[in-house]
Order: structure tokens, then sequence, then C-alpha cells
């Protein structure tokens, strides 16, 4: 299940570098990530803070996003010696397998909504901003791209159709690989 976890841990980063634009909160999420993961125990925020080293805002800004993601799980408790309630975080197996079936579900839905829209009609794409158009919108657009206006090209169903069944297959096999395995 290895190889899973590395695909999280890159999927992690992109995520939050397109989500902030920030390189370093990339790597801070990886960090956290791989803290919360190797300790198997759920930790507060300030404690993360103190280990990966970052500040507390920008630790408790991944963490949000991790949870909103569905990846990290967060207990509430009350401390009796601070009088406040604090937040433990963690990543657990359950976590990481709902996260991939759910982010594998998802792809595989696309590509099936992909596949469908090629056998049951024609379709055409802008070759520079990669945007698909049924052929009632090609006609419409005199087969040239509203945004760009770059001449759109038609799609041989037939081509894309094999590609998009192997990518399916492969799918599916890891779907099925993460549900029987533990991570």
């Amino acid at each position: 299940m290895q190889p899973y976890i590395e695909l999280v841990r890159r999927y992690v980063y992109r995520r939050i570098l397109i989500e902030f634009g920030d390189d370093e909160l990339g790597k801070l999420a990886v960090a956290i990530f791989n803290t919360l993961l190797s300790r198997g125990e759920a930790m507060t925020d300030d404690k993360l803070t103190s280990i990966v080293g970052y500040n507390a805002i920008d630790v408790r800004r991944i963490l949000q996003a991790l949870y909103n993601m569905r990846l990290a799980s967060v207990v509430e408790e009350f401390n009796e010696a601070a009088g406040r309630i604090e937040q433990s975080w963690s990543i657990k197996d359950e976590d990481i397998k709902r996260f991939l079936t759910n982010l594998i579900g998802g792809v595989l839905d696309k590509i099936s909504v992909l596949m469908q829209q090629l056998t049951t009609t024609s379709v055409y794409i802008c070759p520079k901003c990669f945007k698909r158009y049924s052929e009632d919108d090609a006609l419409m657009y005199d087969y040239k791209c509203p945004l760009d206006k770059t001449p759109l090209e038609y799609i041989n169903p037939a081509d894309y159709l094999a590609v998009l069944g192997a990518v399916e297959a492969r799918l599916k096999k890891m779907m099925e690989s993460v549900s029987k395995g533990s991570v």
C-alpha cells in the first residue's frame, strides 16, 4: 500500500499549492501528513507546530485544509489544566482509504461521463485551451474556439475510448486494491 501513500503525499502537496499558491505551505502539508501518519497518534496543533517548526497559523491552516479534504480527523477535548477545549488531529488508515476511494471514484465518474459523451456525440476540441465542444456548439462557433479563435479539431472517439478504457481498468484495479488492503 506504500505507493498509495506516496500518491496521497503528492496529491496533498499539489492541492495545497493550487489552493494557497505557496510552495512552502505545500511542503508543510506533506510534513504534517508524514508526522501524523508516522506517529499514529492524535496531536494538538501546538504539538504539531513544535514538531514541524512552522508558525501556528500556517499549521492550523493546513490542518483545516487536510480536514476539508477528508484526510485528517479531529477530536475536541476539554483540557482541564489549560481550561479550554483543544483539538487533537490524526490521520488513520481508514481516513486514507476513504480519501483514496473518494478520489479514485471521482476520477472514474469523470471518465465514465467522458466516455459516454464520446460514444453519443461528435466532440471537437480547441488544441490551444483544450475546451471541448459538441457538434452543435462547434457549428454555432463556426468551428473556432470562442475564447481564442483557434480552429477546433475533431476528436476521433476510437482513439480516446481505448485509452480511457485502459485508464478506467487500471483505476478499478487500484480501487479494489485499496478497499482490500491496509494502507
